[in-house]
């Protein structure tokens, strides 16, 4: 990747936020919110509604496996603004009730633009940052990811009293105008794949490991991301209320988790950031097993929600420490297509499990083994780091 010109931190980073904020926040999250309505308005059942999030998934999947692939260069500014216009004619598209077809291609064309941005804005903007500013440059461009899916969860009550038509299109004019300020603000960028041998083969072991604990934390995010709320609405008898704000909770410490995490990122160093992370979100993820309060589990909400989602850009950020710049959107897509699938396999998994036994302890206490896990693979992996950076020092020496 070209640094012909001092790299323009601020810029780049709110470009970032912005194009997170559109294809994975309004485009991908957004969508889960307005299921009720959906189904409300007999547009489409519950299930139905699953189906197209399914369809969504598999967008994000096939983008991230396609950016993966690709080995020509390629200029990065009108590539994020593409896939933030294809989110944006996506969003746009869903305020006609066309049937199957017409929502399903607008869902899953989101999810590739998304899966696209997920990793080209780890290589665009990440991996181009100064060492001593990427904590901080990561951690805001990630930040719109949490920023997104809150935006749309707090607009979204308001918008709908004025219609589905409505709602979908504000969004969208949403994304549009967040789609010409990264035009007027991002810095340009080229992006330079290596050859495809050397790009082909797996990643050095140090960052499969690394991608092996960050996959298995998408298992342990799992049951507060789709059960917490309804644990203390239903399983509490709290009502749902007291489930909606534990939900609100979870959203703000999403949006806020990446840039305070980015900071420590920068002091402290990408990978013992997620270490401790990881420690802190798996406390998190069992502290339900033990504390029943409302206080406990909101403290429980923020833990995990800003790890889970300040973990992204954290293994991000560390994989570009670990790698040459070139070989950071195949092994981050490596990560983010496995990342995608263990999710989405949890979440069918968990539903299962509930579904036959209605226990939610054994939900977080499946999510507390799998963050066990993670921590022990990111342990193996801060060795092996340590290691090789002891054997370059030497060979320097």
């Amino acid at each position: 990747m070209e640094t012909a010109t001092p790299f323009p931190i601020q810029r780049a980073a709110f470009s970032g936020l912005l194009a997170m904020f559109v294809g994975l926040g309004v485009a991908r999250f957004g969508f889960a919110p307005l299921v009720p309505a959906l189904a409300q308005a007999h547009w489409f059942s519950p299930a139905g509604a699953f189906w197209l999030g399914t369809a969504n998934l598999a967008g994000y999947f096939i983008g991230a496996a396609a950016l993966r692939a690709w080995r020509r260069p390629f200029p990065a500014k009108p590539a994020v603004l593409l896939c933030m216009g294809l989110a944006t004619a996506a969003t746009l598209g869903c305020a006609l009730d066309w049937g199957w077809l017409w929502y399903g291609f607008w869902r899953l064309l989101s999810g590739i633009a998304g899966g696209v941005l997920m990793v080209l804005m780890a290589a665009a903007v990440v991996g181009r940052a100064p060492p001593a500013a990427r904590g901080r440059v990561s951690g805001i461009t990630f930040a719109g990811m949490g920023t997104g899916t809150a935006f749309s969860a707090i607009l979204m009550p308001p918008l709908l009293t004025h219609g589905l038509v409505f709602t979908w299109v504000a969004l969208g004019l949403i994304c549009l105008l967040a789609t010409l300020a990264v035009a007027a603000l991002m810095p340009a960028a080229r992006v330079t794949p290596p050859p495809h041998g050397e790009a082909g083969g797996l990643p050095p072991l140090k960052v499969r490991l690394l991608i092996a604990g960050y996959a298995l934390s998408a298992l342990g995010f799992v049951p507060h991301m789709l059960f917490l709320s309804s644990f203390v609405a239903l399983g509490l008898g709290r009502g749902v209320a007291a489930g909606a704000q534990i939900a609100a909770w979870l959203g703000l410490a999403a949006m806020l988790g990446p840039p305070l995490l980015g900071r420590v990122a920068d002091r402290f160093g990408f990978l013992r950031t997620l270490g401790l992370g990881y420690v802190v979100m798996g406390l998190g993820v069992a502290a339900p097993l033990v504390i029943h309060a409302q206080p406990g589990l909101i403290v429980s909400a923020l833990c995990v929600g800003s790890v889970a989602l300040g973990a992204v850009m954290l293994a991000a950020g560390t994989i570009a420490g670990m790698v040459p710049a070139a070989r950071l959107p195949a092994d981050w897509g490596l990560a983010t297509m496995i990342y995608a699938v263990t999710q989405a396999g949890a979440a069918a998994l968990f539903s299962q499990l509930f579904h036959a036994t209605g226990s939610y302890a054994l939900l977080f206490g499946i999510g507390t083994a799998a963050m066990t896990m993670t921590c022990l693979l990111i342990l193996a992996t801060a060795r092996l780091a340590a290691r090789d950076q002891a054997g370059a020092d030497a060979s320097v020496g």
